[in-house]
């Protein structure tokens, strides 16, 4: 997650009230923060710590024989639909597995595919995903949540949720696992974010926090995450608490990761622009990847490492491109192409994207800039890597069609 620095917080003792975190989640809501310290009073205000009164008990899922309770889990999916203002098309079901369910590995699997940013070192099937208590999961079909039983009662409300989303915006669901580079973390993110949201209830019915421009701000200090993935989704986090109206990014979803931090690029529907053309060929050499970087993800490597995070340099950014290969003699070249909004832009990114590149992207390299174009280049001929750069077109993205 996110967490901007302060130096010597006094932390409370108890956790804060939602009224106490509100400026506080102001500002975590602009820089996608999910947890963000303060100065005055030193608390940690993200979704899970905030004190909420007058709630009503949390729901049994299971009874005391280890079985559904099926009005238990009706009471928590009319909690989720009363919550979001939002209902269920179909009513939603809860069936628990044991250990060694076959559709395990598929659900795990799926998983993973709808976390928004990779994972620095994402389990491949391992002991930690199989001994995880209560892990639930929402059902391909739509009509499930799926749990080990004994559930986890907040496991179970975030798949609930996931479900939700899935059955009123079917297309997104669809898309989301699929779509490649920045537009797939956008979505993977906002669904993301969504799931894992604290709902407002009727007494905040309507209530948004105020839009808030990363872009404009003095470099922000930052400290080294060890879950610097997890800066997608907080980034969603901070792009759905400035929505009025919580069901317009879903009817208009966000179609790049700046777009998540900057509500004037979503407001003011800033196209991302996609690089075109034929990756450049390379004799011995296979293509490992080729696809969009994009905000979120320069962002999080900053995150990996903490210090100084050079948001100003982001701001004109509109597209990129990233293409790595790997070689029969070990060889791993890989480019960077990014186009920016003018060439002022460009030099302020060139200054600082060596610094931002996801840890993929390793060895030594060139930067050039060529007007509003950055390229960057390593074990890559220079003068080949500018004329493929100089030579590809973009196009602005208007829709998900033809990413799907």
């Amino acid at each position: 997650m996110f967490a901007a620095v302060v130096r010597n917080p006094q932390r409370q003792s108890h956790p804060p009230t939602a009224q106490q975190c509100r400026p506080r989640r102001r500002i975590a809501a602009a820089f996608g923060f999910a947890t963000l310290l303060a100065a005055t009073m030193g608390a940690v205000c993200d979704p899970s710590s905030i004190r909420v009164t007058n709630r009503l008990p949390d729901p049994v899922l299971i009874d005391d024989r280890g079985e559904v309770d099926a009005d238990g889990f009706d009471a928590l999916v009319a909690a989720t639909e009363k919550q979001r203002g939002l209902g269920f098309i179909q009513h939603p079901g809860l069936e628990l597995l044991r250990a060694d369910d076959p559709r395990l590995a598929s659900l795990r699997e799926t998983a993973r595919a709808l976390e928004p940013c990779p994972r620095v070192a994402a389990t491949q099937g391992g002991a930690s995903e199989k001994e995880a208590p209560g892990r639930c999961f929402p059902d391909p079909g739509l009509q499930w949540v799926l749990c080990l039983a004994p559930p986890d009662l907040e496991q179970a409300r975030r798949a609930l949720k996931r479900v939700l989303d899935a059955q009123n915006y079917p297309r997104l669901a669809r898309a989301a696992p699929a779509l490649r580079g920045d537009p797939g973390v956008a979505i993977r993110a906002l669904l993301a974010a969504s799931a894992r949201s604290i709902a407002r209830g009727s007494s905040d019915s309507g209530a948004a926090e105020p839009s808030f421009e990363l872009f404009d701000q003095p470099d922000v200090a930052v400290e080294r995450s060890e879950t610097p993935e997890d800066t997608c989704a907080g980034l969603a986090d901070g792009f759905l608490a400035t929505h009025r109206d919580r069901e317009a990014p879903f009817r208009t979803p966000p179609l790049s990761t700046k777009q998540l931090v900057s509500s004037r690029a979503y407001r003011g529907s800033e196209r991302p622009h996609r690089i075109l053309g034929t990756p450049p060929a390379l004799d011995g050499c296979e293509i490992a990847s080729d696809e969009s970087i994009g905000v979120a993800r320069l962002l999080s490597e900053r995150l990996a490492k903490g210090g100084l995070l050079p948001a100003r340099a982001l701001a004109g950014w509109q597209g990129d491109r990233g293409i790595r290969f790997e070689c029969r003699d070990g060889a791993r070249p890989w480019l960077y192409l990014a186009e920016l909004a003018t060439k002022d832009d460009a030099a302020a990114f060139a200054a600082q994207i060596q610094q931002l590149l996801p840890a993929e992207f390793v060895g030594p390299s060139e930067t050039l800039q060529i007007g509003r174009r950055v390229v960057i280049v390593h074990d890559f001929d220079r003068s080949r890597g500018r004329n493929w750069a100089t030579s590809v077109a973009t196009a602005e993205l208007a829709g998900l069609d033809g990413l799907e």
